[in-house]
């Protein structure tokens, strides 16, 4: 998963990117980069304030960005892109998953292309370069080529264009900034800075910003395949998807969660942050009492989108309190379970810290299937719940009961049909 961002005719242009990006730091915590007026562009490995430092700062009045959470090779596999082509410079931020690159790329070849990194992204770069007609017709041609993943940014000198992919896998919101425009992966990081006027970009259409206004056209409509996932895990819960906002509708799951699995303990859990609305809603379910039984350590990055070390990251990020825990028989409520890993070594804590029994609520379906579209669960076997039963991976992770919400249950919390759920069912819907 990635966070992108982008700012066209805003004064302070790089202070504005940062602060959007760092509103997005939960969607990728590797790498980070932009590109402002000139081209000029800052990438490296690690966090926001790490990068992109005051002393780098320079006068800007547009610009993209880029958050990333899976990073591999050199910087020139750091978002954004540049490229020189034919029809003028571009760059571009893109997030999302293009399923059948590897044809795509072998298709480029062909026809003469050289690629300057692994990234597929860059798919769209050369595409754009040798379709005919002017730019903006050749983006657009270039967009209806390609049916997803993908929100995507592209700079050029003489505008900034946003587009989603005829699906809508991936969001996408802009607003109105001073004299401009700035857009965002979600709408919180929008908010949070003082944008104003925030509407979502549709599915299948681009959005060209330019010093005249705004030009929006259509190019794709293939039906709303929203992933489901930004849902449950990867927003934040003070942003809005589908007119709704993230945290009613995981306070939701909760309850589904609890109605369809009714259970006695003394105390409900959440694992912090993105298990918190879960958990009050299985909680205000259920009667048992909410607690804060695990301190979360807010600088230390979030488990599932660190590709290395899990262990040792979820024992330094969450810390037991014993006296909530001691002698008591815990819920412990999570948003997911992808690897098994970090909810193995949370029973452990809570077991160690002295819980009585330990029972684990996921307020999502098993995630069976891996996700061609943009998240890291590209192998099944990485998948514990695509290797084994829910009885198994209880006995995985050691506790005393384990139970998830129904695919139907997480649609009754969603409130909308138009949703990707193929990592939980397997029906994907790409060639």
């Amino acid at each position: 998963m990635c966070g992108i961002a982008g700012v066209w005719n805003v004064k302070d242009a790089f202070s504005v990117l940062h602060d959007v990006l760092l509103g997005l730091q939960h969607r990728g915590q590797e790498s980070v980069g932009i590109v402002v007026d000139g081209f000029k562009t800052i990438k490296g490995k690690g966090l926001v304030d790490t990068v992109l430092t005051e002393d780098k700062w320079e006068d800007a009045e547009k610009g993209i960005g880029h958050v990333r959470y899976s990073t591999a090779g050199s910087l020139e596999d750091i978002q954004p892109i540049l490229a020189f082509t034919k029809k003028g410079r571009l760059a571009v931020a893109h997030n999302g998953n293009i399923p059948n690159a590897d044809k795509w790329i072998d298709l480029l070849h062909e026809k003469g292309a050289v690629f300057q990194s692994t990234l597929d992204s860059e798919i769209f770069l050369h595409l754009i370069s040798m379709n005919e007609g002017d730019l903006k017709s050749s983006i657009v041609k270039a967009l209806k080529k390609v049916p997803l993943a993908y929100s995507l940014l592209i700079l050029h000198e003489d505008f900034l264009a946003a587009a989603r992919d005829p699906y809508g896998v991936r969001p996408l919101f802009y607003g109105r900034f001073d004299e401009g425009v700035v857009v965002a992966s979600e709408d919180s990081a929008l908010r949070a800075i003082g944008v104003e006027e925030i509407e979502e970009v549709p599915p299948g259409t681009i959005v060209f910003f330019t010093t005249e206004g705004e030009e929006r056209i259509k190019f794709g409509s293939r039906g709303k395949k929203f992933c489901s996932f930004e849902f449950i895990y990867f927003a934040r819960p003070d942003s809005h998807f589908m007119s709704q906002s993230v945290h009613i509708v995981r306070y939701r799951m909760g309850e589904e969660l609890f109605r369809e699995n009714p259970i006695e303990a003394d105390v409900v859990v959440p694992v912090l942050d993105s298990g918190l609305s879960g958990a009050m809603g299985f909680s205000n379910a259920s009667g048992i009492p909410l607690d804060i039984g695990l301190m979360r350590n807010r600088y230390v990055g979030r488990s599932f989108i660190m590709p290395a070390n899990r262990e040792k990251i979820v024992k330094k990020k969450l810390v037991p309190i014993e006296d909530v825990i001691r002698g008591k028989r815990v819920v412990v409520i999570d948003d997911s379970i992808v690897r098994g890993t970090t909810m193995g070594i949370i029973v452990k804590i809570l077991r160690e810290a002295g819980a009585k029994e330990v029972h684990v609520g996921i307020h999502s379906p098993p995630v069976r299937y891996p996700c061609f579209y943009g998240i890291d669960t590209a192998r099944k076997k990485e998948l514990v719940a695509g290797e084994h039963d829910v009885e198994e991976i209880k006995k995985i992770v050691n506790a005393d009961s384990l139970f998830y919400l129904s695919l139907s249950g997480l649609k009754k919390a969603i409130r909308r049909s138009e949703l990707c759920v193929a990592c939980f069912n397997g029906e994907y819907f790409h060639e």
